[in-house]
């Protein structure tokens, strides 16, 4: 038989037997019932309880679906089908809980009985007034009596406005203040009866104390002043002697003087106040002081909070708290407006004038336009520095100028000195001005390039001269001190250069054009016979020149020179080098051409 017939199959048999029994108390939970404070079924209470109090009954161990009838003295109560029953009016007696499932068993299932039974509260008579004793408006009271029975010990508690009052713990309490009065009368087991209210006006004049929330405000603030309490007492509040407005026990004010208060309670005695003294404290005052509103990079600029009497700081920047910037200094380092907030001893608030702080980067301090001099010839030459406001100092300087007449044939250093309030506004320059006779022009050893190659020569003698190169073959720009020269055979250059006052100078050079070298750009040295080692075609005709091989690290793993150099094979130290690309420095000759490349090692 498959097994999902045998599982239902045995399913079958347990409904067959479960319909069959009379009694299906076992087929679901009894119910549990708990009793606790009437809205807090976590805090349990116990079944006895004080007249008029409420006690909550709590419904648990039920099965979901279950219907819930509640019962007093075996009776039904009407509309209780929660599982919550909350017992109210003085409902004594003893109360069940009914639960029914249909689905699981027909019959009603009761829970175990729980009997709630009331203490009586103790009964408490009228409060008794017993007439004034003392002098009217001036001093005594009037004497509250109560009586009140119960089952047990009792205590007193006298109420003024609900409210209680200290000390006052027994059958009787002295008035002295007019007020609604009653007593709250408690037995042993903690249940309390409070006596009806009872409104004394006693011929006692009323207490007029004064004091104030502090004892002076800041520009912007108020003081609250505070007077003895009474519901049905008459306030004017006086400030130096004359009525200001208010009528109730507190006022709040915003201006210094003299303040007291006369209060008048209902039976007409009234009291005035001792005065209390309430003053303005003056504005604070803050600035900022520095040493100026920059600072250098790496450096800071310190900020100082600067007045009288001042207690907390809170430092801003762009109008920001800045965080854990608490102290009297604040060393800044971040551009930006700076102010600060502070408090003084007094509890008075201002904020200083912001301050915009400005990070400066570090001077370069330079020369400019100091030609060199062909000969000690000409007038003085306007020096210029910058930036501007330094100072020029040297020989053959005078009043910002440079006069090569003051100074013999030879090099000299012209210093320009700039000093700033801060360390990166600090700075010199030197330029080194030579006063030279008649110029020559030095080209230089002939020179040797591959054809089709180039190279460039500097016959560069200063400022105001003019060149030429001739012949103008093979030239970029026959005029310039600085061509570039690509000559496709040999060729000798002559150059005359004229500078100012007639100055002139002249040399020449020759270029010798050879053939390129063939510089393969991958080789494969796997031992094939093929491509295994890097090999140069044209090298031959550069007897002197040097080889040099790097790795990817700037290590020379390869270097040849002579007239037969050795192949490259792709080896260092006998051992393998890795594949990759590898860069090269061919000089053909010790002054001669450099060729600079990659080549490609691969396996």
């Amino acid at each position: 038989m498959p097994k999902r017939y045998i599982i239902f199959f045995l399913w079958w048999l347990a409904l067959q037997g479960r319909a069959q029994r009379n009694d299906c108390n076992l087929s679901i939970n009894k119910p549990i019932v708990s009793v606790s404070k009437a809205g807090r079924p976590a805090v349990a209470a116990l079944t006895t309880v004080c007249q008029d109090s409420l006690v909550q009954l709590n419904l648990k161990n039920y099965e979901k679906g279950t219907v819930v009838q509640w019962r007093l003295n075996n009776t039904d109560i009407p509309n209780a089908k929660d599982t919550i029953l909350v017992i109210r009016n003085n409902q004594a007696g003893v109360y069940t809980c009914t639960v029914k499932n249909n689905v699981l068993c027909t019959n009603p299932v009761i829970s175990d009985p729980i009997a709630i039974s009331l203490i009586p509260k103790p009964i408490v008579g009228p409060v008794v007034r017993g007439g004034f004793v003392g002098t009217p408006c001036v001093d005594g009271y009037e004497k509250l009596t109560v009586t009140a029975t119960g089952n047990s010990s009792l205590s007193y508690q006298w109420l003024s406005e609900t409210r209680p009052i200290e000390r006052a713990n027994s059958t009787s309490f002295d008035v002295i203040e007019t007020g609604v009065y009653s007593v709250r009368v408690t037995d042993s087991d903690g249940c309390a009866t409070v006596s009806g209210n009872l409104t004394v006006i006693p011929a006692t004049p009323p207490k007029a104390e004064i004091s104030a929330s502090k004892g002076g405000f800041c520009a912007g603030e108020n003081v609250t002043l505070f007077s003895t309490r009474g519901r049905t007492n008459v306030y004017q509040w006086m400030r130096d002697g004359q009525a200001i407005g208010g009528i109730k026990d507190t006022i709040i004010i915003a201006q210094a003087g003299v303040y007291s208060v006369k209060v008048t309670a209902p039976n007409s005695c009234s009291t005035t106040s001792l005065p209390i003294t309430v003053i303005r404290h003056p504005e604070p005052v803050v600035s900022i002081e520095s040493p100026g509103n920059e600072f250098c990079p790496g450096a800071a600029l310190p900020l100082t909070a600067a007045g009288i009497d001042l207690k907390k700081f809170e430092w801003l920047m762009n109008g920001q708290p800045i965080k854990g910037a608490s102290q009297n200094t604040f060393e800044v380092n971040v551009e930006g407006s700076y102010s600060v907030s502070i408090t003084d001893t007094n509890g008075c608030k201002a904020v200083a004038k912001a301050v915009e702080v400005k990070k400066v980067d570090k001077i370069t301090v330079r020369i400019d336009s100091l030609p060199d001099f062909c000969g000690p010839l000409g007038n003085p030459i306007p020096l210029k520095g910058i930036p501007s406001g330094g100072i020029f100092s040297g020989t053959g300087v005078v009043n910002g100028t440079f006069d090569s007449k003051l100074v013999g044939v030879g090099e000299h250093v012209v210093t320009y000195v700039v000093q700033g309030a801060l360390d990166c506004l600090n700075g010199e320059a030197q330029k080194k001005v030579i006063v030279s006779r008649p110029p020559t022009l030095n080209l230089g050893e002939d020179r040797i390039i591959f054809q089709g190659s180039s190279l460039s020569l500097d016959a560069e003698l200063g400022i105001g001269y003019t060149y030429k190169w001739t012949p103008t073959e093979g030239i970029d720009n026959p005029v310039s001190p600085k061509a570039l020269f690509r000559p496709e055979q040999t060729t000798t250059y002559h150059i005359v250069a004229t500078g100012p006052m007639g100055c002139l100078a002249e040399d020449s050079i020759t270029i010798n054009v050879f053939s390129g070298v063939y510089i393969p750009d991958i080789f494969t040295p796997n031992g094939d016979g093929q491509n295994d080692t890097w090999e140069l075609k044209g090298l031959e005709l550069y007897p002197q020149a040097q080889i040099t091989i790097f790795n990817r690290w700037g290590q020379a793993v390869f270097y040849e020179t002579g007239e037969a150099p050795k192949p490259f094979d792709g080896t260092f130290n006998g051992s393998v080098l890795p594949v990759g690309e590898y860069a090269y420095v061919i000089l053909t000759e010790p002054n001669g051409h450099v060729l600079r490349g990659k080549v490609l090692l691969l396996r």
